[in-house]
């Protein structure tokens, strides 16, 4: 037995509905937080699926991930799928908003509040989601959903979404449930670590923000895109530590006198380090170009 659901729309007012229990605090995420294989590879099949139809890959949101994950562990373990709410909807057994996503389309805000409730993500995002009673494999999953006119939809941004690019997206997969949610806001927090590994998946930061190895120009001139600057060496290369596991591929330490400076990328010319900089997310919009 399977079950799916997806969120759709109506060109109506939509009327909130006023949630018991109050405002709850958003959660902090561990450094530590990964995806599992099962979820990496329901990701990639997804991306797979929309470089078919000419469509970009969505990145990884650490965000959406993890509201993800919440939710399928809330499902398999508090059942909150039952009686007239359906698999959007949250139990009341953890810190969270209880909400039931039921018949009454009008009460959306139970699924598309839930990222802003629970994290630092900045905008609404919308859940499709499958139940089976045996283990979720994400091929079937996702065979599953391109056969739902409204969530293929969703999936390759056409119907009601056609002109919402998703610019983030997080997955969540647990026995027989598996969730994917997608965001029109970009994470500040993107790509997430592959549990087991060292790797980071889903950051799609364009290649010029990590840096490069390139020659410098026949002056010798090199342009550093520099993040922060400390005052001693020991915490200028925790920082470079940190960013490397963010997946930037060359951040490291200038001295300038008692400055500690760092870079996350150098670049021959004034024009490329330029470029990165324009490419850099919004939480890394204080970084500037040192010539040196």
């Amino acid at each position: 037995m399977r079950k799916i659901f997806h969120f759709f729309t109506l060109t109506l007012l939509v009327v909130l509905l006023v949630l018991p229990g109050g405002v709850k605090a958003q959660h902090e995420i561990s450094d530590d937080f990964c995806i599992n294989q099962e979820e990496l590879n329901l990701y990639n099949l997804v991306n797979s699926y929309r470089k078919q139809n000419g469509l970009a890959d969505i990145p990884l949101s650490k965000n959406l991930c993890y509201v993800a994950k919440l939710h399928v562990n809330d499902l398999h373990y508090n059942r909150p799928d039952t009686a007239n709410c359906n698999l959007h909807s949250w139990s009341d057994k953890g810190d969270w908003l209880e909400c039931c996503y039921g018949p009454d389309i009008f009460n959306n805000s139970c699924m598309t509040s839930k990222p802003k409730e629970l994290t630092a993500y900045p905008g609404k995002a919308y859940e499709i989601a499958f139940w089976e009673s045996v283990d979720a494999s994400p091929a079937i999953v996702l065979d599953l959903w391109k056969s739902s006119s409204a969530s293929n939809e969703m999936i390759l941004n056409k119907g009601i979404w056609k002109d919402t690019p998703w610019k983030a997206c997080g997955v969540g997969v647990l026995k027989g449930y598996a969730v994917l949610w997608f965001g029109p806001e970009a994470d500040a927090d993107e790509g997430v670590k592959i549990c087991n590994t060292d790797e980071i998946a889903g950051k799609l930061q364009k290649k010029v923000l990590e840096g490069t190895d390139e020659a410098s120009t026949s002056s010798g001139v090199k342009y550093y895109l520099v993040i922060s600057s400390w005052k001693d060496m020991a915490s200028a290369k925790a920082e470079v530590k940190r960013f490397k596991s963010k997946g930037f591929r060359n951040p490291s330490v200038l001295q300038s006198g008692d400055n500690f400076r760092v870079s996350l990328g150098n670049y021959p010319t004034k024009e490329k380090a330029t470029n990165a900089k324009a490419s850099l997310n919004e939480k890394y919009k204080d970084a500037w170009i040192l010539k040196q």
